[in-house]
């Protein structure tokens, strides 16, 4: 009866054991797929292209394609580059004054006065005009827009940006081919051995290298033109109003000084006239003598005839 229940028991606990070890079995595939599925959708430092990258053709599953896009969504997007230029014109009262404040904001901001145009003294019904062309660090453009607005009336104002992301990534991206040029003229020249390479490979590197400080020349002023902004502005005075009658002692002095002038431009006639009687006097004393013979010949007694004596 024992023997009989050993044997009976033997195949239950056999059964269980190798649904235990198919159980093992089947679980560790998973577990696999489940690690490769993680390496294949982790960020490379380098940004290099990942296996689900070239496996893109393979079908995916949902939790695949779930997983991908939030992976996706958590890359960091790199912000715009951009160049900004402001004009601003205000009306104000008192010129010198407004330049002073415009200097003592540059110096609070970190900014720099480029370049300040004026053209003098205006007439009095004309208004005066000052150009300044401002630059400032582009994190402190709008406090001191709001500061340059608040001097006076604004009477214009704009404000315009560049994108030049991809200026700049062309041309790093240029200097970085132009290196590895660099590197790869300075491995031949030390395994030329004639001269004639050699000359001929210093004058290709010598060209390869001045592309890269010109280009590099372009990516440090592009970096300067989006890390500093430039600002336009004009300061103009407010224009005096013309009166419409002049008073009496402006028009009495307007009235003598036309009185004089004429009289000068008179009296100047006269003397460039007798200048001009004496440089001919010969020709009119000539002219003068003749008419004096003419008029004594005329004036001559003509001789009459003698008359016979009369008859006694």
């Amino acid at each position: 009866m024992a023997g009989f229940i050993v044997s009976t028991a033997a195949p239950r606990w056999a059964g269980i054991l190798s649904l235990c070890l198919l159980a093992g079995c089947g679980a560790a595939p998973i577990l696999n797929s489940s690690d490769q599925v993680a390496e294949s959708y982790s960020v490379e430092p380098s940004g290099g292209a990942s296996p689900v990258d070239q496996e893109a053709a393979a079908p995916t599953a949902p939790g695949d394609a779930v997983a991908q896009l939030a992976n996706t969504a958590t890359v960091p997007q790199q912000a715009p580059r951009l160049v900004k230029r402001a004009s601003l014109t205000v009306k104000i009262a008192d010129l010198e004054t407004a330049i002073a404040t415009v200097e003592g904001l540059l110096t609070q901001q970190q900014g720099d006065i480029l370049q300040l145009s004026d053209a003098g003294t205006a007439a009095a019904n004309q208004a005066r005009q000052v150009q300044i062309e401002l630059r400032v660090p582009e994190a402190n453009l709008s406090s001191t827009l709001a500061a340059l607005k608040d001097l006076g009336t604004v009477q214009q104002q704009s404000l315009t940006a560049e994108d030049v992301s991809n200026q700049l990534v062309d041309l790093q991206a240029r200097v970085r081919n132009l290196r590895q040029s660099e590197t790869a003229l300075l491995a031949i020249m030390e395994r030329s051995g004639s001269i004639s390479e050699v000359l001929e490979v210093s004058r290709e590197l010598s060209t390869v290298r001045e592309a890269i400080e010109r280009t590099d020349a372009q990516v440090q002023n592009l970096r300067n033109q989006v890390a500093f902004s430039t600002i336009s502005l004009t300061l103009a005075t407010a224009t005096s109003p013309v009166p419409l009658t002049d008073p009496v002692s402006e028009t009495l002095a307007h009235t003598w000084q036309a009185a004089t002038h004429s009289m000068g431009t008179v009296s100047l006639g006269l003397l460039r006239l007798g200048l001009w009687l004496l440089a001919y006097s010969p020709y009119w004393g000539g002219i003068l003598l003749v008419a004096l013979g003419f008029r004594r010949w005329r004036q001559r007694p003509t001789p009459t005839a003698s008359t016979p004596p009369a008859q006694q």
